[in-house]
């Protein structure tokens, strides 16, 4: 007796269709007939009431996607902007670990988990990290951001932008907008859409932390800025701005200051000619993460997912990103900001990262001897952060200015051969030297309960969770976190390598990351 997949059970098509990823392949299964869209529409809201039910108890679990494999893939990089578009997940920008700043688009295939970067046409945006890019339509805003110069000449600032640029997802174009009122050159700041309306909050303007609110019509792509009650957040910069409706928002979390974390929500109304602030009620907060800055967050129905450290003692030196070592070999604007200020130290390695600035290649930073094409940088034998100029009880003959007294040839030899021995010595010192890694944090998941945001009491407590025993990647910032469908999707980052080397001071080392993990629920069986 043969049997049809027709002759099956809704049960059991139910079953069977609720196996398939729940993107592409899934939604064309609804064209199949009149019954598979019924059976599909079922699966697509079951799945979706279990994800929330799963985020509430806390039941999620981690998921890794390596990207070395694929091909292409997506260059290393941290403060980029993402956000997804029906079965793809975008990424814009974003630097790396030297403050190289990109300017490429790259889109994620949900259903493959490969990387493609489509060929943009149009005005390109500037390279340039922290800008927050939204999906409206069938379209992306991107606004603001800041990119490093340079090292030479020398003296030079950060620059920030209030670059407005929409990208058509149809024709695959960038368009500039220009607008005769437009807020300040901005970066770190957060942004929602509510319905024709893009509002901004805070961020970093000039050098100084905002607690401004613009807005800008879609429609129009005209801008203005929002009077606000005089009760309001403190200025911040790296906080996450949560669309609750179409006349709501809620702003968690940031940081007022170099290394001045905060832990609180505000909610914004926005009725009236004047917009309302109100602090929000924290509830629970010892089930709170012990920071919430640079730590994307994300709305799944009435909770709120947020990312940060699991919640072991502190180390000496944490995730905060603290650049402001080189204050006083520059001049800086007033009351800098931290986050976006020069390595004192950025390791010398040879910059691989592609696609940087819009254009496909390898370029490599070499650092050629005084008399020669010499190239230290690119010596596997050194460890990073090590140089001849750091070593005191090496000779540094070779680098005098004194009289030439042979001739220029063997001269030369003499100090490629002081080179070559130096080279030996710091080969030799670092094989006898026992480096260890010390032991790293990792994300854990932290769930919000934004159920009575909007009653009289506007209160929003911590959800205490159980560990399941799975640990999380690599405690890390500056990553991006979005909703797919049925998981969240974490990509890229930066977090501080410590190691240390027998008698010599701990070594900090900042790794940026290109790699994939996902949060999803237990599998649900129909």
């Amino acid at each position: 007796m043969q049997c049809k997949i027709d002759d099956l059970p809704d049960e059991i098509l139910e079953y069977i269709l609720s196996l398939i990823p729940p993107y592409k392949d899934l939604q064309e299964c609804m064209f199949v007939s009149k019954r598979w869209y019924r059976a599909t529409k079922n699966v697509i809201e079951h799945s979706e009431a279990h994800f929330q039910k799963s985020v509430a108890y806390g039941s999620l679990f981690w998921h890794s996607c390596s990207s070395v494999h694929l091909d292409p893939t997506i260059g290393k990089r941290h403060s980029h902007s993402a956000c997804t578009y029906e079965n793809s997940m975008y990424v814009f920008g974003g630097c790396t670990a030297t403050c190289t700043t990109f300017n490429d688009l790259w889109r994620l295939d949900l259903d493959t988990r490969k990387w493609a970067r489509p060929i943009t046409m149009g005005s390109y945006p500037s390279p340039k990290a922290c800008a927050t890019m939204l999906h409206h339509k069938k379209s992306f805003i991107l606004f603001g951001g800041w990119s490093h110069p340079s090292p030479y000449p020398v003296h030079q600032q950060w620059k920030l932008f209030n670059e407005l640029h929409i990208y058509s997802i149809e024709s695959n174009r960038w368009s500039a907008i220009n607008a005769l009122e437009s807020p300040p050159p901005t970066s770190a700041h957060s942004a929602t859409i509510h319905g024709n309306l893009m509002v901004v909050f805070g961020g970093v303007c000039n050098g100084y932390s905002s607690n401004d609110v613009w807005c800008l019509n879609l429609d129009t792509y005209c801008w203005h800025k929002q009077t606000t009650s005089n009760l309001k957040p403190q200025p911040r910069y790296g906080q996450s701005q949560i669309e609750l409706s179409d006349k709501h928002l809620l702003v968690l979390g940031g940081c007022i200051g170099p290394n001045v974390a905060m832990n609180d929500a505000w909610l914004l109304t926005m009725e009236g000619p004047t917009w309302t602030w109100k602090k929000i009620n924290m509830r629970h907060t010892e089930c709170a993460p012990t920071r919430i800055w640079c730590h994307q967050a994300c709305k799944i129905g009435n909770y709120i997912i947020v990312l940060s450290k699991s919640k072991r003692p502190s180390q000496p030196n944490d995730m905060s990103i603290s650049l402001t070592k080189v204050a006083c070999q520059r001049p800086q604007p007033p009351n800098p900001v931290p986050l976006f200020e020069r390595q004192k130290n950025p390791p010398q390695e040879i910059d691989r990262d592609e696609n940087v600035n819009g254009r496909h290649g390898t370029f490599s930073r070499l650092v050629p001897s005084r008399n020669g094409p010499l190239s230290i940088s690119t010596n596997p034998a050194l460890p990073k952060r090590m140089s001849f100029y750091n070593d005191s009880n090496l000779s540094m003959a070779a680098f005098r200015d004194e009289p030439v007294r042979t001739s220029s040839s063997a001269n030369r030899q003499r100090q490629l051969e002081s080179l070559r021995r130096m080279e030996e010595r710091i080969q030799n010192r670092k094989m006898q030297s026992k480096v260890t890694k010390k032991t790293e944090n990792t994300l854990a998941i932290f769930v919000l309960d934004i159920t009575k945001v909007l009653c009289d009491e506007c209160s929003a407590s911590w959800v205490p969770l159980k560990q399941n025993g799975q640990s999380g990647p690599d405690e890390r910032i500056l990553y991006s976190l979005v909703l797919g469908r049925g998981e969240l999707i974490v990509f890229g980052g930066i977090r501080k390598e410590q190691t240390t080397i027998q008698g010599q001071p701990d070594i900090d080392d900042s790794e940026v990351y290109n790699d994939l993990h996902f949060i999803n629920p237990p599998r649900y069986v129909i």
